[in-house]
């Protein structure tokens, strides 16, 4: 008896269409979410970038600067190029203090300078103005602080404002807004000033001149002419003799100027004149 052979069974193929189909579809799905992710983050970054760094929201619109006189504070706007905000778009994240801070301290009225970003649209510039103590006689009267920089130049106008002592002899040629003096003499003469203002407060309020020389004399001149003639060394060790000679000479501080000059150079004693109309 004969085995029958068995009949191999072929399975025919699914139809391969919808597959592609299916395939095809998946992919331009890829392809539309990776495009419109493109689109979307380049869409994106233009409008972070024209929020942060174009539209209003950000633009300099205050500059705030505490503590200073009006004067001085519209002069620092006016240096700096922010007194016309409404024309010019500075955007402040944009907007580089330091370089602003480097400018504002050429300004020779201002020791120290800090400039902050108050967002969105306020910059606060922090200044210590200069303080005047002293006229210096250079080419016209300048104000000159403690650490002898020279701040500007008084109009004649406008000296009635400072009732300062000037300080004479120096090389008119060095005396220019933003100038230093190094002059020892100088500082000499100012100490001479700090000192008579705090412990001699009658004859400090009829100090004019300080005269400094070129070999470091000092000598200062009083509103009625009278000069005290200090010398260059140990001036400050004489001034306790100076009032007790004033003291004894004088009836008031009023009639000093009925000397000719007081001479404080020579060791241990006072050589004075009178004025001969006296």
């Amino acid at each position: 008896m004969k085995k029958k052979k068995k009949l191999n069974k072929t399975v025919a193929p699914k139809d391969p269409f919808p597959i592609r189909v299916r395939q095809f579809f998946i992919g331009a799905l890829k392809i539309t979410v990776f495009t419109g992710g493109i689109i979307f983050s380049i869409w994106f970054g233009y409008r972070l970038h024209y929020f942060l760094f174009q539209s209003p929201f950000f633009r300099l619109k205050n500059v705030e600067i505490p503590g200073v006189p009006n004067s001085l504070k519209n002069e620092m706007i006016l240096y700096a190029g922010l007194n016309d905000l409404s024309k010019v778009n500075h955007n402040l994240l944009k907007f580089r203090v330091g370089r602003l801070k480097k400018k504002l301290l050429q300004m020779p009225k201002l020791r120290s300078v800090d400039v902050k970003k108050d967002y969105p649209s306020t910059l606060r510039i922090l200044a210590h103005p200069r303080k005047a103590v002293v006229l210096v006689a250079g080419k016209g009267l300048f104000l000159a602080d403690a650490e002898g920089v020279i701040m500007e130049k008084v109009k004649p106008v406008d000296l009635k404002d400072f009732y300062l002592p000037v300080i004479t002899g120096l090389n008119e040629q060095k005396v220019n807004p933003g100038s230093v003096i190094k002059h020892e003499t100088f500082f000499k003469a100012l100490d001479i000033q700090a000192t008579l203002s705090r412990h001699c407060e009658k004859l400090y309020e009829q100090l004019s001149e300080l005269n400094v020389s070129g070999r470091g004399n000092i000598t200062a001149v009083l509103e009625g002419g009278t000069e005290i003639r200090f010398g260059r060394r140990d001036f400050l060790k004489r001034l306790p003799d100076l009032d007790a000679f004033l003291d004894k000479y004088s009836s008031s501080f009023r009639n000093v100027d009925q000397f000719k000059y007081v001479d404080l150079r020579f060791h241990k004693q006072i050589v004075y004149a009178l004025r001969e109309n006296r």
